[in-house]
Order: C-alpha cells, then structure tokens, then sequence
C-alpha cells in the first residue's frame, strides 16, 4: 500500500483554468486528464489523503468522478466542498473516510495535521501543517506544507500528480535542521 497527497483538483471548475493557468481548454478535458494521472499513480488498495476542493460540479459529477478514482480516499473537506454532499456520498461508500476540520497522523516520528487551510502551530520540530487552500502561493512557515495540485513547491512533478509520502517526507527532513536551528535559538532567548 502507498500513500498519497494532494488537494485543490476542482474537478469541472472552468474558471480555475485562467485562475490558476492549468495546462487544459476546457474543464471537462482537464477533470479526464486529471483522473487518468490519478490512476495511473493509484492502486485500489492505496491511501490517498485529499486535503479538500474536490469538485466543484453537482452532486452528481463529484459522484461520477468518485466512482471513477483508484484508492482509499480520505477527504478533509475545502471551502469549496458541500457537506451535504459528502454526507450522500459517504452513505454511497464512495470515501474511505471523511472529516469536515482536519485529522493528524504520524509518519518517522513527525506529526502532521491535515487541514485544507494551512495551520499555524508555531516554531515545534517534527510538528507540521499539510494543506492546501493557497493554490500557486508558497505556504508562510516553514512548517506548512502546500501538497494541492498548483502548488509551486512541487511544480517539479507533471501537472496533477500526487505527492507520494516519501516526497513529502523528503520535503520535511530538507527543512528540519533549519526548523530545530532557530526552536533551540528561541528557547536559549526565554
């Protein structure tokens, strides 16, 4: 089983084709595109954490995108995602869990809180934001971690490829040392 990030995919949202400059024509041609390099990176058995803005369509295109996705989704829920919604579609089995603020969990002895919005949670070593919400901005602290699909700290990566865990981890270990720096500075000025 491997995990994966990733948020802010707007499914069927024609206007953040010029908001944010995605490489489609149409938002039908970008929601395809967009679920076939899902797929292509997503076993059935896989974890994939959606850190919200799923699809900006009814009800019914969120369900047929849904329907189509490899993977044990996890949807923390965007400013954009209804919840009456969601709460349809879980009853349909098509998310492996849902939650409308945020969940924490644990990888190599870093905690990381998954929200859509970036968390502030202060200057603590191993302690992480990973979110989404703030498109092609780079995140304020050093701690927070943008994994939505704009992002500019993965632009690396193909458009819309998900961010595996060990790229994420990769990411926090690159910025531990500077993280512990200043928190042992702090606490030798208290």
């Amino acid at each position: 089983m491997k995990t994966f990030f990733t948020s802010d995919t707007h499914y069927f949202h024609k206007n953040i084709l010029s908001f944010e400059d995605r490489p489609y024509q149409t938002a039908e041609e970008m929601t395809q595109d967009m679920i076939a390099k899902w797929n292509q990176q997503v076993s059935d058995d896989d974890l994939i954490y959606h850190l919200g803005d799923l699809c900006l369509g009814g009800l019914q295109q969120t369900i047929e995108v849904l329907e189509q996705l490899n993977g044990k989704i996890v949807l923390i829920k965007g400013n954009h995602d209804h919840s009456k919604y969601y709460k349809k579609i879980v009853k349909l089995g098509l998310l492996w869990d849902y939650h409308e603020v945020g969940i924490e969990i644990k990888y190599e002895k870093h905690q990381m809180w998954l929200t859509h919005y970036p968390f502030e949670i202060g200057l603590r070593p191993r302690k992480w934001s990973i979110h989404g919400h703030i498109h092609n901005m780079e995140s304020t602290y050093d701690n927070q971690i943008n994994v939505g699909v704009d992002s500019p700290h993965f632009k690396h990566k193909p458009f819309a490829e998900l961010i595996t865990i060990e790229e994420l981890y990769e990411v926090m270990t690159e910025r531990l040392p500077s993280i512990e720096d200043r928190y042992l500075a702090q606490k030798e000025n208290r």
